[in-house]
């Protein structure tokens, strides 16, 4: 697999997880973007990414835009760009996004002036890289002398555990701290010695993160902070991401059946859970069921007696009837 075919598979597997339910969604634009938004109410809406520009009419394509609409004014914009690897143009190239994002919507004021309004922004990085910095900046001359400062925060993904994001809201991006190992393969298979302890102690890591990944997510959904499309979404990016390193560097059977075991064992005690719960209401559903016939059982017996004394008096059958509501053929039976 090449490098540029890696990085592909990897940007589409990051934007897949952006499939996941309204809730998982709403979760990581609050946490990431610092913002407020009602969950009970706000709804995720997805954004054509595909933006044409002029001269020459070019092509561009930011990773993932969303607008939340609740009802209340007009639908705020989120866009997050997923970076694998620095880019020393991403000022220029958040700018360029930015605005072609608010353009897109841009309106006329009363005054005749075509308002832009630029979308919340941030570019999350999945890479270490010494020139990476907490924000990006551009600073933009007008003409007048008069200066434009734009401003993008960086989330720096590779800096965080499984566990540190699940604990932060950004569980729907837990998969992805699996990419900061492709960076750590590559320089240990440079080497024209290869350290197989170095190498076998990055796999145990590895695998450690998978075990905090499907962890999170059993115990997430089990606690209904994730639905199932967002479980089954984060573990297939998991299963996918894992595989690109174990096709690329580890080529180790036992470890892909652990990877796969753990996913496994997930699916299996959330599928157990929900049996649980299903032989739970079967229980209290047969013992509600029980108590009612029990019930009826009581009352049928209680007509019989009633019944019998009824026909030791020498009652027509026809009041017996009326007095107890048995059938004819209950009464013939009682007086045999």
């Amino acid at each position: 697999m090449s490098h540029e075919n890696s990085r592909a598979l990897i940007d589409e597997t990051a934007k897949f997880l952006f499939d996941a339910s309204d809730q998982a969604l709403l979760d990581f634009i609050c946490r990431i973007f610092s913002v407020q938004l009602n969950k009970n109410t706000a709804e995720i809406i997805r954004v054509s990414s595909e933006y044409i520009s002029h001269p020459g009419f070019s092509r561009h394509l930011p990773d993932i835009v969303l607008a939340v609409h609740d009802g209340t004014g007009p639908d705020p914009l989120f866009h997050i760009e997923i970076q694998t690897e620095h880019d020393g143009m991403m000022e220029l190239r958040m700018v360029k996004y930015g605005y072609l994002i608010g353009a897109s919507r841009s309106q006329m004021d009363e005054n005749d002036t075509r308002i832009i309004s630029i979308p919340h922004q941030v570019v999350m990085y999945l890479e270490d890289h010494k020139r990476i910095r907490d924000e990006l900046h551009v600073k933009i001359i007008l003409p007048n002398e008069s200066e434009v400062h734009y401003s993008v925060p960086v989330f720096k993904l590779y800096a965080y555990s499984a566990y540190e994001l699940g604990e932060m809201d950004l569980y729907l991006v837990i998969p992805l701290v699996l990419v900061k190992y492709r960076k750590r393969f590559d320089h240990i298979c440079r080497r024209k010695n290869l350290n197989r302890e170095e190498f076998d102690a990055i796999v145990r890591d590895v695998l450690q993160d998978i075990e905090q990944i499907t962890t999170i997510t059993g115990t997430f959904e089990e606690k209904g902070v994730m639905d199932e499309q967002t479980k089954d979404i984060i573990l297939s990016a998991t299963m996918e991401l894992y595989t690109q390193l174990h096709q690329k560097y580890i080529r180790d059977t036992r470890s892909k059946e652990k990877v796969e075991n753990m996913i496994e064992s997930v699916t299996q005690k959330i599928s157990k859970k929900w049996y649980t719960i299903g032989v739970e209401e079967g229980i209290e559903k047969g013992k509600k069921e029980g108590i009612e016939k029990g019930i009826e059982k009581g009352k049928l017996e209680e007509a019989r007696n009633i019944a019998r004394n009824l026909i030791k008096l020498g009652l027509e059958d026809e009041y017996i009837e009326k007095a107890t509501g048995l059938s004819t053929e209950e009464i013939k039976k009682l007086k045999i």
